[in-house]
């Protein structure tokens, strides 16, 4: 009985947690496996050793728009921050986890998506390996889902380190390239919970992670070593 209660309990958290995570950890899409990328790679990002130049502002956010395709509306950047602390950039327990993984900067945008004005932060984290990037995506699930830790939703005028936890019904999604792990805090402007199918969430986390930051910001890094 006792097995059986707490199976339902795990299921019930599981089920209530859902509709704050998109979290499809799709790791290193379209970036070679880490196992693969040789130490006397000129592509190889696999450690801030072989990558040893930090991550610029510009580099990965250079100005008022992000835009991903010719002709398409574009996301409207609102605010920006670099910090070399990175738990300005988490709450809870993700703040210790990243510092554990060694992280060393995090850059950071404040995006109206060109879907329902619906508002995104989204960034990216310098971590010391592509093993410690790993470990710390594999472990942000169950912190997030429990309520434990999550990423700060960057707000205008707030004090780096003041930004408040994803609010109830946000989505948050993240995933590791190389030594580095890109994440975004997906909301509606009228503050209605997302539900786990919601297409526009789909498409931002598509565009911001998998297309931009991890293929066009991190992928041109690695084409430049």
């Amino acid at each position: 009985m006792m097995t059986g209660l707490g199976a339902l309990i795990m299921v019930s958290l599981v089920g209530l947690s859902a509709f704050l995570v998109i979290a499809d950890e799709r790791r290193g899409l379209g970036a070679p496996d880490n196992g693969t990328m040789a130490a006397e790679s000129p592509y190889a990002i696999s450690s801030r050793h072989l990558d040893p130049e930090p991550l610029s502002l510009t580099e990965v956010f250079s100005g008022a728009e992000v835009r991903l395709r010719s002709g398409d509306a574009p996301y409207r950047v609102t605010l920006t921050h670099i910090d070399n602390v990175c738990e300005t950039a988490s709450t809870g327990a993700i703040g210790p986890l990243l510092r554990q993984a060694g992280c060393s900067q995090v850059i950071r945008a404040s995006m109206t998506a060109p879907y329902g004005n619906y508002q995104v932060t989204a960034g990216v984290f310098n971590l010391t390996d592509a093993p410690a990037a790993a470990r710390v995506g594999d472990r942000i699930r169950p912190l997030v889902e429990l309520g434990s830790g999550s990423f700060a939703a960057m707000a205008a005028g707030a004090a780096p380190g003041s930004d408040p936890m994803a609010r109830p019904g946000s989505q948050v999604g993240w995933h590791d390239r190389g030594h580095y792990l890109v994440y975004c805090v997906i909301s509606r402007p009228d503050t209605i919970p997302i539900a786990a199918d919601d297409p526009y969430a789909r498409q931002i986390t598509a565009d911001l992670l998998d297309t931009y930051l991890s293929g066009e910001v991190i992928g041109a890094r690695a084409l430049n070593l």
